[in-house]
């Protein structure tokens, strides 16, 4: 009994501070916080797109969490299937018997649009809305398209894992640089001195090689499911 009413007592004191601090919170995030994005965030990193200065700099850890959660989960796929990687080296195809030829030739026409629009949103992340998680999802799916209806096309997934993999380390290692430039980890490498144009190249190459790696895990993952559905 006695314990109950100091757990009860205690949440209560943390409830209280909570609500008390809200306000302070919301001016934080909201006001001072917008301000700040605002008045440094293209001078600090290099972007137009405020979104890409915090998730590809000021936050840039979360970014390489995120990165990290996808490569554990394409290794967990892979680890749950009940057939070898050798074994998934799948083949992507329809049933042409079946299948609407106006399917497979807007398919067809669709993917290399789909491929450029993706390609176009991983690159042009640091301007406008994007970058390479969106970007990589929209190539995945254009890859994905291109193979599903193509018999003649097959998808290596052990090859897919290692090159993933050799991505991650190299988002590893390019976040460490700017240790060496700015004595801080996990940020852009350039010097805060240097060009919006010059930052904005460290923005470019993460987002290219999240893309890249965004979309590999993608069509690991759909090329296990599609494997072990047949």
């Amino acid at each position: 009994m006695i314990k109950r009413s100091i757990l009860i007592i205690l949440l209560g004191f943390i409830l209280y501070l909570f609500i008390s601090s809200v306000g302070r919170l919301e001016f934080i995030y909201n006001d001072a916080g917008k301000i700040f994005f605002r008045d440094h965030g293209l001078y600090d990193t290099g972007s137009q797109n405020l979104v890409s200065a915090i998730y590809l700099d000021y936050r840039l850890f979360d970014s390489l969490f995120e990165a990290s959660i996808l490569l554990i989960a394409v290794s967990g796929v892979m680890w749950i299937s009940q057939h070898t990687i050798k074994e998934k080296n799948a083949t992507f195809m329809l049933d042409k018997q079946k299948t609407p030829e106006l399917f497979i030739t807007f398919s067809r026409l669709l993917y290399p649009v789909m491929l450029l629009f993706g390609m176009y949103i991983v690159i042009n992340g640091h301007l406008s809305p994007g970058g390479g998680f969106q970007g990589g999802a929209i190539i995945a799916t254009a890859i994905l398209i291109l193979y599903y209806i193509d018999i003649s096309k097959s998808i290596k997934v052990d090859t897919i894992l290692t090159i993933e993999k050799i991505l991650f380390i190299l988002l590893l290692s390019i976040a460490f640089l700017s240790v060496f430039t700015r004595n801080e980890v996990f940020t852009n490498f350039m010097p805060l001195d240097a060009t919006t144009a010059q930052k904005s190249i460290f923005l470019i190459v993460l987002n290219i090689l999240i893309g890249a790696k965004v979309s590999l895990g993608l069509i690991a993952i759909f090329t296990a499911f599609l494997k072990e559905g047949r």
